[in-house]
Formats: C-alpha cells, structure tokens, sequence
C-alpha cells in the first residue's frame, strides 16, 4: 500500500509540476503581449496627443487671423460711416462748380487709396506665412 501511495503521490508531484511549468510559460506569453501591446498603445497616445497639439495650434492661428480681420472689418466700417457722414455733409455740385481741379485731384487721390486698399484686401497669398513674415 506504501508503493501504491508513492506512485500515486509521484504522479500527482509530477501532474502538479507539469501544470506549473505549462501555467507560468502561458504566464509569461500573456505578460510579453501585454508589454508588446503596452508600447503600441503608449506609442498611439503620444501620435494622438502631437496631433491634437497641431490641431490646437492651427487653431489658435485661425483665431488670431479671425481677430485680426475682425478689427480690419470694424476699422473698415468707420471709415465707411465717416465718408457716409462727410458726404451727407457736402455739397459736391456747389464744390465742382466752384473749384473743378481741386476735386478731381481728391476724387483721384481718393480713388487711388481704394484701389490700393482693395487689392491688399483681395491679395490670394496675404495669410501666407512667408509673406507676412516679410511684411
């Protein structure tokens, strides 16, 4: 009964033995994929989070050009109200009879400075950095 005993508590030892090695080799695998899986997702984190700093600064750039234009709009709306007001205020037919050069050279000046001022505004390459670098 001795030996039927120390058989059966040999094979149980080495049942037990087997099944340990077999557990911690599936153990080791598993913590291989994680480490493995771990660099990948650590790797995605940091591309998600430059993009979303690229996302932030363009944006940031856009804003700053919508103020900057914002202020352009609103300096181009007073001096629209104040040609409305100056010339709501003029006579221009009196003006032209009594002095026909004078407001021809204002009329052409005037015209000049529109002109200038629209094709800064319509310039296709005026939020180009290079060419506000320049200016």
């Amino acid at each position: 009964m001795g030996a039927k005993l120390s058989v059966i508590l040999g094979g149980l030892l080495i049942a037990t033995a087997a099944g340990s090695f077999y557990y911690i080799d599936y153990l080791q695998d598993q913590i291989a994929r994680l480490k493995a899986n771990q660099i990948i997702l650590e790797t995605k984190v940091a591309e998600q989070n430059e993009a979303i700093e690229n996302y932030l600064d363009n944006q940031q750039k856009v804003q700053t050009q919508l103020v900057s234009l914002e202020k352009e709009k609103q300096a181009a709306m007073r001096d629209v109200n104040k040609l409305r007001k100056t010339f709501s205020n003029l006579d221009l037919d009196q003006s032209a009879l009594a002095n026909p050069e004078d407001l021809q050279n204002r009329i052409n000046k005037g015209s000049k400075r529109v002109l200038e001022t629209l094709e800064k505004l319509t310039d296709p390459n005026q939020f180009d950095e290079k060419s506000s670098t320049n200016n």
